[in-house]
């Protein structure tokens, strides 16, 4: 038993070292020639004479500003264009969420308490003991009719808390085929 467990183990961290080496390689690196966009900005980098970083966000475009000695794939500069990407998605889904989430609520007859809109990497959303609901940012990366199902999802929890059978007979009730859309939104994935 003792050998079997240590085994079990071994091939577990086989598993993560390999998960971890395939994250790492899978790193976004943007650069002026990656054309990165979110749902109304695009992501812009320029070198200048200054001594430290800006990120600044428009009403269209996502502005990375570095100075001549850092290369645009040096770490810092990334990590700006990774925030000022949040900044976007952040900025974009408190315009979007709080009006889809009021409008379908209203429309399928759901209450809820409060909406959280978060910087959540683990999941789309979910939706608490208390009926508050709280949104990932990154919903902002999913196409419209994606957008509605997650907020449907949440809002089904107000009324079934758990994945049970009658969770899905609601759910697929009012958006037509819930595990299709379940299936499309695992396509996806959170963060950047």
């Amino acid at each position: 038993p003792f050998r079997a467990a240590q085994d079990f183990v071994e091939t577990k961290k086989d598993w993560i070292t390999q998960k971890v080496s395939e994250i790492e390689t899978n790193k976004t690196i943007f650069s002026n020639d990656s054309n990165y966009n979110t749902r109304n900005h695009r992501l812009r980098f320029y070198s200048q004479q200054r001594k430290n970083l800006i990120v600044q966000l428009t009403d269209s475009e996502i502005l990375v500003q570095y100075p001549q000695e850092l290369n645009v794939n040096d770490s810092q500069v990334q990590e700006a264009a990774k925030r000022g990407i949040i900044m976007a998605f952040r900025k974009e889904a408190k315009l979007l969420l709080p009006e889809r989430l009021a409008f379908l609520a209203k429309q399928e007859g759901f209450t809820y308490n409060k909406l959280s809109i978060k910087n959540i990497k683990s999941r789309w959303g979910s939706c608490s003991a208390k009926n508050n609901i709280n949104l990932s940012i990154y919903l902002m990366k999913l196409p419209d009719e994606l957008i509605d199902y997650v907020i449907l999802h949440e809002l089904t929890h107000t009324i079934h808390k758990n994945h049970g059978k009658d969770f899905w007979i609601y759910l697929d009730r009012i958006t037509g085929n819930s595990k299709e859309f379940a299936s499309r939104v695992k396509k996806y994935r959170t963060g950047i």
